[in-house]
């Protein structure tokens, strides 16, 4: 992983086999991130999506391998998760995607995170089962 910090912005390159959010998980401490949008495009060959079920108010997760471009990469970066969702293509041209638990590189995968002021810590909602933001 290579990156630097340009402000309030962190450009990051990661490169074959790297974990994506291991490494996000290493910048997260580095530069004691607790307030970070995240923007990404790249390749991976293994990723694993989730799915939530509000109803049941449980994941289910599924990994894919192959070759894939990552056409969309967002989330957020706080102090106490990572939280985000991809979208990756295949070489049908076929998209699929979801939240994503984990995805390894393939090619390169270029990340923006842009830090805010407002700590992104989670806090549990009974409704929904979901951690979200405690603001």
């Amino acid at each position: 992983m290579d990156h630097v910090r340009e402000g309030d912005r962190i450009v990051v390159r990661l490169d074959p086999g790297e974990e994506v959010l291991d490494s996000l998980a290493e910048l997260r401490d580095e530069y004691d991130i607790e307030n970070g949008f995240l923007t990404a495009i790249g390749a991976v060959d293994r990723v694993t999506l989730g799915h939530y079920d509000t109803e049941a108010q449980e994941y289910s997760e599924e990994e894919f391998t192959g070759q894939f471009e990552v056409t969309s990469f967002l989330g957020n970066i706080g102090p106490d998760k990572i939280h985000t969702h991809i979208q990756v293509a295949d070489d049908s041209f076929e998209s699929f995607g979801g939240h994503c638990s984990g995805a390894r590189v393939s090619g390169t995968f270029e990340v923006i995170v842009s830090l805010g002021e407002t700590p992104l810590t989670h806090h549990l909602d009974e409704r929904t089962g979901l951690d979200v933001f405690d603001i």
